[in-house]
């Protein structure tokens, strides 16, 4: 037998050599002993690699000594790189103005800035001598002194920038605002926009009647039944008023506005005087409304009154268009889009002369009703269709918006369309998909090309996996069509203000 040990830069350097007639192979696959004469050469062999195993180790520790320093010199050479790459960052050269512009939009507007004074020098000075950025002044029924004190800080600061007023969350007393009443009241006429929610009272209110020169926006929710004093119909500036959610889930008292003046207005139909009040809302823009609480019909249907600027209008309860005339109108969303409903739409357009572009329909249901009013909707570039639960089958909805190269083509400038279907495992996907490819491949007669389709579940379900498979298709080929879940698919039709 020769043993021969070789220490180097690899444990494959390690080798033993042994006599072909002592042979270990059978002893390291089996568990029988060794004969008494071969353990002096077992021994001898396991010596030799332990040795080789303590070099080995010893030039792994040398070799790892060196990486660490090569590591560290590494890192420190790369943080002088980031540290110099950092002075001459584009971040440095922004003019003070286009950084507090960003700061304003990167906010959450009910905080307080004051991180913003953290990050640098250079930042604190810009976001101290920027007013904007301390203009937005969210209420806590909180008095500490810290509190009272940030409050006047930001008052100090803001020095005379229109305000951004939050206030809300006392349903039963407000008497732990009076502090902050103290401190904000004074500063009324400063008041741009004033956002109250779930509030018990509004008594305080009555100091501002008046001052509010600066109020543009005013937005009153979940206070039903509250008294709410007269003190916004004298705001000179006021447009916007919101007194519900997007949903229509809360319900706010009616306020007194000066009408004459409002473009924005989201809330219940106000049930007193609502012929006048209507009259002299002439500079309306965006109406949103909603007449569930309200059983009987609040205008004369007799005599349509005319909303001549009115661009975008969304209702719950359909009868109201009977009794409209809007010739500017160029969104429309029913938020129940009943056959009944829907009959009263077609009267309003043709009364109005108005180019409807964009309608939403919620609740649909999806008959002929709603073919033949999309046939006199010839502008309509954007559709969203949201079957009702207990709605027919759409089969023959999705055959009328098939392309087939018929003179008389349904909605020819619809470029997006978004559908939502109770359980789409119901969904006869041959036709749905047949119209889709025919709009997205084709465009006969001079028709516009679907460019965007949208889908969702209205139970909020996952789509089937066929379906899935098929849009995942229509990707791969180029065409943009998506799935969206329930929440994403429902803003998708407003809010209109």
């Amino acid at each position: 037998m020769s043993l021969e040990v070789q220490p180097g830069n690899s444990a494959t350097q390690f080798s033993v050599n042994l006599n072909h007639s002592l042979d270990f192979s059978q002893l390291l696959t089996s568990n029988d002993a060794p004969l008494d004469s071969d353990i002096p050469i077992i021994r001898a062999v396991i010596s030799d690699g332990e040795t080789h195993v303590d070099a080995l180790n010893k030039q792994i520790h040398d070799l790892q000594l060196t990486l660490a320093g090569l590591v560290q010199r590494r890192d420190k050479m790369a943080e002088q790189v980031r540290q110099h790459h950092a002075i001459v960052s584009p971040v440095r050269r922004l003019p003070p103005e286009v950084l507090c512009e960003i700061f304003v939009l990167s906010l959450d507007e009910k905080r307080p800035p004051w991180h913003v004074g953290h990050i640098c020098q250079s930042w604190r000075h810009t976001a101290l001598c920027y007013p904007l950025l301390w203009s937005s002044v969210a209420v806590s029924s909180t008095s500490s002194p810290q509190y009272t004190t940030g409050v006047q800080t930001q008052l100090l600061r803001s020095v005379n920038a229109p305000l951004d007023i939050y206030c809300g969350n006392a349903p039963y007393t407000i008497d732990a605002y009076s502090s902050w009443f103290a401190l904000v009241i004074p500063q009324s006429c400063r008041w741009r926009t004033l956002h109250i929610h779930n509030l018990g009272g509004f008594d305080w209110l009555r100091p501002v009647e008046g001052r509010l020169d600066q109020l543009e926006e005013l937005t009153i929710t979940s206070c039903f039944g509250a008294n709410i004093p007269d003190v916004f119909t004298t705001a000179p500036n006021l447009r916007r008023a919101i007194f519900t959610d997007t949903a229509f889930s809360d319900r706010s008292p009616l306020v007194p506005l000066p009408w004459g003046q409002i473009t924005h207005y989201r809330g219940p139909y106000p049930p007193e005087r609502p012929i006048d009040i209507l009259k002299a809302a002439q500079k309306l823009l965006f109406w949103e409304i909603d007449f569930s609480v309200h059983a009987d019909a609040p205008l004369d249907p007799t005599t349509p009154t005319i909303l001549p600027r009115l661009r975008g209008l969304s209702v719950g309860i359909a009868f109201v268009l009977s009794q409209l005339t809007t010739p500017q109108l160029e969104t429309l969303v029913l938020r129940i889009a009943r056959s009944s409903f829907l009959s009263i739409l077609l009267p309003l357009i043709h009364r109005s002369s108005c180019t409807l572009n964009k309608l939403v329909l919620m609740q649909c249901e999806i008959g002929p009703e709603l073919i033949h009013v999309l046939r006199e909707l010839p502008a309509l570039a954007y559709l969203l269709v949201e079957r009702s639960r207990n709605g027919s089958n759409p089969q023959e909805f999705f055959q009328a918006m098939t392309f087939t190269g018929a003179t008389s083509i349904l909605c020819p400038n619809l470029t997006t369309m978004v559908y939502g279907h109770w359980s789409l495992c119901s969904l006869p996907q041959d036709d749905f998909l047949t119209m889709v490819r025919s709009r997205f491949q084709s465009s006969p007669n001079g028709a516009s090309r679907l460019g965007s389709l949208r889908l969702y579940d209205t139970f909020d379900k996952l789509p089937p996996a066929d379906l899935l498979a098929q849009i995942a298709m229509l990707c791969a080929e180029g065409f943009d069509a998506a799935f969206l879940d329930y929440q994403d698919a429902v803003s998708l039709g407003g809010p209109l203000v």
